[in-house]
């Protein structure tokens, strides 16, 4: 079965003046049913009722491999923002489902002149200059490397006052909650038990 058999696309795809125009959705990055929406565009793209933002975003050219299966593909997001960073030191990507659309500037009203690739964040990492995302086309996530872990600098992974933070009845009546911060570890006395690697260069993540 085609990828698309949509006449409008099709025109488009093969005219040489266009270019196509890549949205792309992270799927429940938060684990409460929150998406981002992302447009390879140099303004704010709206098609089917959502909003994508432009952003500074590439990705591998998507091809069938000779079984007939879509290889794996690596996005890459600028990073001098941080602001996808901000993110990824909260919260654990992997295995969120991602979407790619492939659609044209003069068809956005056509919500089926498109074509939409699948994909599972296998891995990730960021640096000083870009975020990447490692993506496979199958959800099968068995094979997932160690360490399983995030390297953060100043996020903490673990759940405040459990076996491992252990912060005591004491400071725990004081402070009732926590940001999982090295600073609130300090604030508590309970530095010694930061599950985070201050040691990490600053503006850097580390990931599995």
């Amino acid at each position: 079965m085609p990828r698309t058999d949509n006449a409008n696309f099709i025109e488009d795809k093969n005219a040489s003046e266009n270019a196509p125009i890549f949205l792309y959705t992270i799927f429940d990055y938060d684990g409460a049913g929150n998406n981002f929406y992302f447009a390879e565009y140099d303004e704010n793209v709206e098609f089917d009722s959502i909003t994508y933002v432009a952003f500074p975003v590439t990705h591998d050219k998507i091809g069938e491999n000779t079984s007939g299966s879509i290889d794996k593909v690596n996005i890459t997001f600028g990073n001098v923002s941080r602001y996808l960073q901000a993110y990824l030191e909260i919260y654990d990507f992997r295995e969120k489902k991602v979407e790619i659309k492939t659609v044209f500037a003069n068809h956005l009203a056509d919500t089926d002149a498109l074509i939409t690739d699948i994909y599972y964040i296998d891995a990730y990492s960021a640096d000083q200059e870009n975020v990447s995302l490692n993506l496979t086309s199958k959800f099968d996530m068995l094979n997932i490397n160690v360490p399983i872990r995030k390297f953060t600098r100043n996020q903490c992974p673990w759940i405040y006052n459990s076996s491992n933070c252990d912060v005591g009845s004491s400071d725990f009546a004081a402070y009732p909650t926590c940001g999982r911060t090295l600073a609130d570890c300090r604030l508590r006395n309970n530095s010694a038990r930061f599950g985070g690697f201050p040691s990490v260069p600053d503006r850097n993540v580390y990931v599995g």
